[in-house]
Order: C-alpha cells, then sequence, then structure tokens
C-alpha cells in the first residue's frame, strides 16, 4: 500500500543557488503529520510548487528518499483566481463567519474547479490499484468527487482545516451544491470538531437532500463517513525542545529584557485571529488595573499574512496604529506595554517564548482549532493558557480559561484572574492539558486516520470471519464505544457506533450487551437505543434493574476520607463511588493512588482498579459474573468481549474460559489475544458484523428474558 497525498501546500520548499537544489521542511502541522508516513509507506505528494516550476517532481526527503512530491506549476492568473480569489476571498471568510468579507465571482470560480482538475488529473496518473488518496483542505474540495468519477473502487479521504459554518451561513455561496457533490467523493471526511462535522451533515440534508445517519451520508450506493479527528502536535518534540538548556537560556533573557511578567500571543496576521479585539482588552486591563502600569506587557507576535490582499493591508494598519495608541498611552520608566514582533519565529525561538509567558492569550474570533494553544501546552512550564471558545480546540482543552474574544471587559478580568492563579493550579491545569495532548498526538491522528480509510480490511481476518456465526456480543462503553475524555460526561461515543448498534439490534443471529461501569440511564443518554440491553455497575444494574437497597451510609462514609487536591474527582454512582485521578499533577499521582488503595473498607466491601481511577463497590459483583451469566443465556452462540480498561480482564478470562473471543482495545498487558488500537476500529468491526449474513443459533434466547 502506498499513499497519495493531495494538498495545495508541498512539504519542502525548494531554493536554487549557483546550480544546485536544496530542500526545507515547510513549517505547519500538516508536514509534521504527513511527512513521516510517507517516509514509512512511500508513495507521491502532489503539491503547488510556487518557486521554480521547472522541477516538476523531487524525491524526498533529501538525505534518504522515500517518496516522490509532484509539484504542479500554476499561472500567475492561476493563483491569483484560484488561490487568493476563491479560495481565501470567498470559502475562507464564510467559513470563518465573515460573509460581509466574501467575493463571489465566476470567473474565479471557474479558476478554482479548472485547477482542482489539474490536481485531480495529477493524483489519477500516480494512483495504483490499493493506493490510499489523502485530499488535504478547502482549497480541493473538487478533487475527491473527480477522483471518484475516475477511480470508483479507490479509497479516498479528506481532511478539512478549518471551520465548517452552519447551513445558513454556508448556503451563501453560490456553488455550495458543487463543493458538498466534490467532497462526497470521498470515503472519510476528516474536521476537527464534532459540531463542524453536525453542520456538514445538515448542510448535505438541506442542500442536497439526502439521507444522512449518525456520522455517515448515504450518496450514489455508498456510505461516506464524517468524524470529528482533531489533529494533534508532536507533544515529544515540544517538551524536549522546551527541556532544553539553550531553550532556559534564551527565555531567561526574554524576561530579563522585560523584566515584567509576559503575556504572548502568536498569530498569523489574518481577520479571523481576533487581533485588534485583544489589543483593546489589554488597553481596557491597564484602564481598569493602573497597579499592572509597568508590571505587565504583551508580546505580540503577527507572522505576515497574504500581503498583497487589501483587507490584510487594513487589518495591518489597525494592528499597528492600536498598538502604537497604547503604547503611548502608557508607556513610562523604560517600560513598553506592547511589543510587536512582525515577522515568523522559528521553532527554537517559538518554544522559548512559550517559555517566557505567564499567560498565552490565544483568542481567535473563529478558528478552525489552533495548534499555537496545544504547543503552548506542551512547552510551558507554568503558565496559563486564555482559549477562545470559537478556536476548535476549545472542546478537548479543559485545563484552559476559556474567553470571549468579543466581551473585552470580561476578558480583561480574566487576565488579571491568570496572573493572580495559584502556582499549584497552573500546574495541575497543564499537566491535565499535557496528558490530553499525549492521547491524542500527531502521530495518532495520522495512522489512526490511514487505518479507518483503509477500511475493515486491516481488521484482524479471524475477528471479520467470526461473523459468518452467531455472536453474543458484549461491549464495554468508555474507550471501547467511545474515546476516553479528560471529563466522563464529555464521552460521546464514536461517530458511526449509533448506527453500528443499531443494525445490530436487528441482525437476526447476532445479539449485543453493553457492560459497562456507568450506570445504564448515563449510556441510554448517549446511545438512544429503546431496545439496547446495558449492564450497568459492572455488573450491579442487570439490564436496567438496579439493586434494591443502596449503600449510601457506607459510601458517605467513605467520601470523607477520599484525598481532596486538585484534579481529585469524586463520582457517586449511588450504588458504587469511583474516584477519578487522571487530572491530578503526573508527580502527584503515585500519591493519590496509595491513599486510595490503602483506605480501610467496611466487611463487604472491594476496591476494583481501572484508568487513572479507583472504584468502589459491594463485593461479589463484576463484568466476569455478568459476562458468565450472559454466555449461559444464550448457548449456541460464540461470546465476544471488547473493552479497554483494566476492569475488563475479568470480562477478559470469563470469555476465554468459555471458548469465546476477548478484545482489548488500545496498549497494556492484557488476557485478551486480540487487540484494536481505538474506538474507531471497534466500530468498523462492529458494522462489519452487522452486515454478515450468520444464521440465527439453535435455542436462541429470547430479548430480555436473561437472569442473573
Amino acid at each position: 500500500m502506498a499513499v497519495i497525498v493531495v494538498s495545495n501546500r508541498e512539504p519542502y520548499a525548494p531554493s536554487v543557488q549557483d546550480g544546485r537544489v536544496t530542500w526545507t521542511p515547510s513549517i505547519g502541522g500538516l508536514t509534521s503529520a504527513l511527512d513521516p508516513v510517507m517516509q514509512r509507506e512511500g508513495g507521491t505528494w502532489i503539491a503547488w510548487g510556487e518557486q521554480h516550476p521547472e522541477l516538476g517532481h523531487a524525491d524526498l526527503p533529501p538525505a534518504a528518499p522515500r517518496y516522490r512530491v509532484q509539484r504542479l506549476a500554476l499561472s500567475g492568473d492561476e493563483v491569483q483566481r484560484y488561490y487568493h480569489g476563491f479560495s481565501n476571498g470567498a470559502l475562507w471568510p464564510v467559513s470563518h463567519y465573515f460573509v460581509e468579507r466574501a467575493q463571489f465571482r465566476a470567473d474565479e470560480w471557474a479558476a478554482y474547479r479548472a485547477v482542482n482538475a489539474r490536481f485531480a488529473q495529477a493524483a489519477i496518473d500516480a494512483y495504483r490499484p490499493g493506493d490510499l488518496l489523502w485530499v488535504h483542505d478547502y482549497q480541493l474540495a473538487l478533487v475527491p468527487g473527480l477522483l471518484r468519477a475516475a477511480l470508483p473502487g479507490a479509497r479516498i479521504g479528506f481532511f478539512w482545516h478549518i471551520p465548517w459554518p452552519a447551513q445558513d451561513v454556508f448556503r451563501t455561496l453560490p456553488w455550495d451544491r458543487e463543493l458538498l457533490s466534490g467532497l462526497l467523493g470521498a470515503d472519510l471526511i476528516g474536521m476537527h470538531t464534532a459540531a463542524y462535522a453536525r453542520h456538514f451533515q445538515d448542510a448535505c440534508e438541506r442542500t442536497l437532500g439526502i439521507e444522512t445517519g449518525p456520522g455517515t451520508v448515504a450518496v450514489d450506493g455508498r456510505t461516506v463517513r464524517i468524524e470529528a479527528r482533531p489533529i494533534g502536535i508532536d507533544v515529544g518534540a515540544f517538551e524536549t525542545l522546551a527541556a532544553a538548556p539553550e531553550t532556559a537560556e534564551r527565555a531567561g533573557r526574554l524576561r530579563d529584557n522585560l523584566r515584567t511578567l509576559v503575556l504572548l500571543a502568536v498569530d498569523r496576521l489574518d481577520y479571523t485571529k481576533g487581533i485588534p479585539e485583544r489589543l483593546d482588552a489589554f488597553e481596557a486591563f491597564l484602564d481598569a488595573h493602573p497597579r499592572a502600569r509597568g508590571r505587565v506587557s504583551l508580546v505580540q507576535i503577527a507572522v505576515p499574512s497574504r500581503e498583497r490582499v487589501e483587507a490584510y493591508l487594513q487589518l495591518r494598519q489597525q494592528v499597528e496604529g492600536r498598538v502604537g495608541r497604547i503604547n503611548g498611552r502608557f508607556s513610562r520608566d523604560g517600560w513598553t506595554p506592547v511589543h510587536y514582533v512582525f515577522r515568523g519565529l522559528d521553532r527554537e525561538e517559538l518554544v522559548a517564548h512559550y517559555r517566557a509567558a505567564d499567560a498565552m492569550l490565544v483568542t481567535p474570533l473563529r478558528d478552525g482549532l489552533n495548534l499555537v494553544a496545544k504547543e503552548f501546552a506542551a512547552s510551558s512550564a507554568d503558565g496559563v493558557l486564555l482559549l477562545s471558545r470559537f478556536a476548535g480546540a476549545a472542546g478537548e482543552m479543559p485545563g484552559a480559561i476559556e474567553v470571549n474574544p468579543y466581551d473585552r471587559d470580561g476578558l480583561a478580568e480574566r487576565l488579571l484572574a491568570a496572573l493572580r492563579m495559584p502556582l499549584e493550579e497552573k500546574k495541575a491545569r497543564l499537566d491535565g492539558l499535557r496528558r490530553h495532548l499525549r492521547d491524542s498526538d500527531l502521530r495518532t491522528w495520522t495512522q489512526r486516520f490511514l487505518h479507518d480509510l483503509a477500511g475493515p480490511d486491516l481488521l484482524p481476518a479471524a475477528l471479520l470471519d467470526l461473523g459468518s456465526r452467531p455472536l453474543l456480543i458484549m461491549c464495554d462503553y468508555d474507550g471501547t464505544l467511545a474515546p476516553i475524555a479528560p471529563r466522563p460526561r464529555d464521552a460521546d461515543p464514536q461517530p458511526g457506533a449509533h448506527e453500528a448498534l443499531a443494525h445490530l439490534l436487528h441482525h437476526p443471529a447476532h445479539h449485543t450487551v453493553i457492560v459497562t461501569g456507568r450506570r445504564s440511564v448515563q449510556v441510554y443518554g448517549y446511545l438512544p437505543l429503546p431496545d439496547l440491553p446495558v449492564i450497568g455497575l459492572h455488573g450491579m444494574e442487570w439490564l436496567g434493574r438496579t439493586p434494591d437497597a443502596p449503600q449510601r451510609g457506607v459510601i458517605e462514609t467513605l467520601a470523607r476520607h477520599f484525598p481532596v487536591e486538585p484534579g481529585v474527582r469524586v463520582e457517586d454512582k449511588r450504588w458504587t463511588v469511583a474516584v477519578h485521578y487522571r487530572n491530578v499533577p503526573a508527580d502527584r499521582q503515585a500519591h493519590v493512588q496509595h491513599h486510595l488503595e490503602t483506605l480501610s473498607l467496611p466487611p463487604g466491601w472491594e476496591m476494583i482498579a481501572g484508568k487513572l481511577v479507583r472504584e468502589y463497590r459491594p463485593a461479589g459483583f463484576g463484568k466476569g459474573r455478568a459476562v458468565t451469566s450472559l454466555i449461559a443465556a444464550y448457548p449456541g452462540h460464540h461470546p465476544v468481549f471488547i473493552g479497554d480498561d483494566d476492569t475488563d480482564e475479568e470480562a477478559f478470562h470469563a470469555v476465554n474460559a468459555a471458548g469465546g473471543t476477548a478484545i482489548k482495545v488500545g496498549p497494556g498487558s492484557t488476557a485478551a489475544p486480540y487487540r484494536l488500537d481505538s474506538p474507531a476500529n471497534v466500530v468498523a468491526l462492529l458494522t462489519a458484523w452487522s452486515r454478515s449474513d450468520a444464521r440465527p443459533a439453535e435455542g436462541r434466547a429470547a430479548r430480555g428474558n436473561v437472569t442473573a
């Protein structure tokens, strides 16, 4: 299998001097994400080559070539109308809710179509049966449809890297139908947030009038998956660079030069980034808090962007005018309130700024994701992240202080709260953010997208073959049907899980049960399927029937002895109690765990260990007992249990003892002989089983006729 990447921007930029060509890696998340994959898998990267169009292709990376970059030369007129025109003069502002800035011109749309056709043809020429095609971003939205028409059997993926707006905004585009139809040529469409994915599906329903399901769109006899997959960063690289002595030295020089508390902002100079609004809020902060004058400085790094476009020239004038006004009003005794840097920084210099900052202001008016927020969280030692609620990253970074960039006075007060935050709280927030970043880093993002794009054919053949016989399918919820979330209430099901389970519930041969540590009512909130059997509380609930006598007194007594410190969260499940310490600073987790494991328990109670959680319950229950009872109730069915946590191991043992199949999701030692990488692969497997033609077993139990 080779990978063909199609993107507007090339991964390495060439320069020619004295007849020699040198290649420099492009700065950005896309190159960091895909270059290692291309080096491993081989293939072709098709991109616009702005400089030296005579260099049609190159074998890269330079030191040890593993893949080919096919560079498309575009004329100046094509660049103006396709790139600066329709892509950034129409699609960009509409996607970011700035409709008043959009310009819809038929000649620019024609250029966009023509350039997309050129990209598609280059990919078609490079394609060989079995290759994966992965197209990127709003500049190339028509390419998937063109590829599908020419290569109907190909596996085609697309990732939309900016916001997808609400339907009433998107429909302002005169060519909305054509754009949607082009994107739907893909098999898998990725977006940064669940809201963007919902908006896209809404557009398909209302504009094209086609059927959608949970995470899917049905078109031309195919099912297109629409999934929220926020891109990560190379966390290890940023942590290593941040810990380097030379970075600490450079950060120290920055602080010595300023001699104040440091607020930092790093943005492309773009009207979506909220730079004027941020400067206004900083001015309001200095007005409201005179004691901060001379003690707090804002470093605003503005990376030049689209300098030939009039709107961006005007924005630069607005920003520099505000900087001049603030500095003119407040500068004194050698202190300058705003330090304005109009250039890009290399990674080493950028990380030094992250380390020097007491607080980071990421306050866009609208942003697809925002990797600067993630880079700061991976690099800072004790800084505070203030993050706009309108950035795509806001939903996955609960350790940040959420701000509204339109609320000038509110943002000013949030600044004060960030600067006054206790050190212990700062570190706890950063530790929580970093744990999440490691769980969803750049490598994981890339591997999972390509794995899922390849489809269920990459699932173990032995597991796919199980679908030919009647199955008793038993699944955990968190980490299995839903990705692990920093806050349990945010554990939405993996896209496609609802649809796969709905089909399995009506399968003539298979039977499906959820066996979870959650209460069943919580699971039904995420998966509103009335016929879905759910056994909650590790077996204490039995198909919706709960224990008769809640042990409230015992739970309340235990609760008085749980550790109270930042990051510890006690979840009262009424019949059991769980203590989560996922968000406790890493250097305190062992202490908290020891405390929890050495509590004196009353007679008849036990503790069970999970991933950074300890749960206390009446003894004698457990997933192993629940699974054993289910197996006995369904003779003739091959039992399968799929889970991810340490609490699932007793279920794995029970299934193994019955000659069934145990499947572990994610890393870690296990008794399960099979392993899947992620909840996305669980859904792919369940979907494959839901489509199998297995026949009912003899003596199948009736639904709801199961007793503990």
